[in-house]
């Protein structure tokens, strides 16, 4: 296993590899799911020729810059790389960067066609518009590999985190703090992006089955900035409210309550930042007076879907039973950190940076024995 830069945890790894063989993790609460009944037909990058290394490889990711967890995905996918190019199983890696520009993504798209790629990961814009993408690169015999978002297509493999798990995980942690006949505000991520819409499908009827009203929904676009734009709007709007259900970006929402003296939220769910996961303790140092669930989102599932990319370009065979459909491989979260656990959790960081996430990735070796024959 690889680590976040100099410090990763190693229960996380271990989390990974039960999740991939079906198990659950000590930390979790959600089951993995169970295996699809296998398709008649396996993707096409499962049948691309078999070969033994020197793959050009390029990664297409949405955006970078601003984004703390795309900054984490693009740093370890680029580890991840630079280790199998020792290994020799890559002789040339490119990272391109669309900036949320559907069009210029479709080009960079197909120049690494052009280009001769052998192996292209993308982690897209939105969960649809690049079919006829698709189809060119697996005509050409490319293995083409969706990670973080699921993209619905019979013709790739999509290696996500479990979203579904993700978000149950918040909305069963709102519904036990907050109980029935409250009411709570929704920050999304991006609006038609299939991990967002995953997320607020679970909330949606998880809270309304428990009798949580969702009072107001936003989309902060993954963004500090907008988030703590928005949550100031809905403070100075008067929007009464008990809780946040939240993905990603708490550090802006908290920015604005802070700055506008508003009292703390009766719970608030975010993801994994380690600035985030120290200033919520922080919060909570003395006495929990912000209920919290911090739940990891791994952006390390890149590094993982080029180790499982550069398995199938080596002919390995995928074995079903080990994936939730003959198209996806799921991660289900397992790192997960309440008032209960704190101090335990805080341990465990105490060593990595604010600026980074927690996170990790199998290796290639590790990603053949969790989800190949």
């Amino acid at each position: 296993m690889k680590k976040v830069l100099s410090a990763l945890l190693v229960v996380v790894m271990i989390g990974a590899l039960l999740a991939a063989c079906g198990g659950t993790g000590s930390g979790a609460t959600a089951s993995t799911p169970a295996a699809s009944t296998p398709a008649a037909s396996t993707p096409a990058p499962s049948e691309a020729p078999a070969a033994t290394g020197g793959f050009k490889v390029a990664s297409h990711n949405a955006v970078v810059e601003g984004n703390p967890y795309r900054t984490v995905y693009e740093d370890q996918m680029a580890e991840a790389a630079n280790a199998a190019k020792a290994a020799g199983l890559i002789s040339e890696y490119n990272s391109f960067v669309a900036n949320n520009d559907p069009a210029l993504e479709t080009q960079q798209l197909e120049q690494s066609i052009n280009d001769g790629y052998d192996i292209i990961l993308v982690n897209p814009i939105a969960a649809s518009g690049l079919d006829a993408v698709i189809d060119k690169a697996t005509d050409a015999g490319i293995t083409y590999v969706n990670a973080d978002c699921i993209y619905d297509s019979d013709k790739i493999l999509n290696v996500v985190v479990d979203q579904d798990a993700y978000a149950k995980l918040n909305s069963d942690f709102v519904i036990k703090t907050l109980g029935a006949g409250s009411k709570v505000v929704q920050f999304k991520g991006i609006e038609g992006n299939s991990a967002t819409e995953i997320r607020s499908k679970r909330w949606t009827e998880d809270l309304a089955a428990a009798d949580i009203e969702i009072v107001k929904a936003v989309a902060h676009n993954w963004s500090d900035p907008e988030a703590k734009q928005l949550m100031s709007e809905i403070l100075a709007s008067g929007l009464e409210f008990d809780g946040i259900i939240n993905e990603e970006s708490a550090q802006g929402i908290m920015d604005a309550i802070e700055e506008a003296g508003a009292p703390y939220p009766g719970c608030i769910t975010s993801s994994e930042e380690i600035a985030w996961i120290r200033r919520i303790a922080k919060i909570n140092e003395n006495e929990l007076v912000c209920p919290f669930i911090v739940t990891e989102n791994p952006p390390g599932i890149g590094a993982t879907a080029l180790a499982v990319a550069i398995n199938v370009r080596l002919g390995n065979e995928l074995d079903e039973s080990k994936m939730h459909s003959p198209t996806e491989i799921y991660y289900a979260p397992q790192w997960i950190m309440t008032y209960d656990n704190m101090a335990e959790k805080l341990d465990e960081v105490k060593d990595m940076p604010d600026s980074m996430s927690i996170s990790s990735y199998l290796s290639v070796d590790q990603a053949k024995a969790a989800y190949f024959k």
